[in-house]
């Protein structure tokens, strides 16, 4: 059986498979504009590692 808080913490995630590989998105009570900089810093920068290795 799961605690409230456990069953809460599973109401802010979501799950997805992208490309064959699953992604685990887990949600934050509170917004931070900091971290869509960051994802999109992390994106850009894998993109073209592998743009690089073609």
């Amino acid at each position: 059986m799961m605690s409230k808080k456990e069953e809460k913490s599973e109401h802010k995630k979501m799950t997805v498979t992208i490309q064959g590989h699953e992604v685990i998105l887990q949600f934050a009570e509170k917004a931070n504009p900091q971290v869509a900089i960051q994802v999109k810093q992390a994106l850009l920068g894998t993109y073209l590692l592998t743009a690089r290795e073609e």
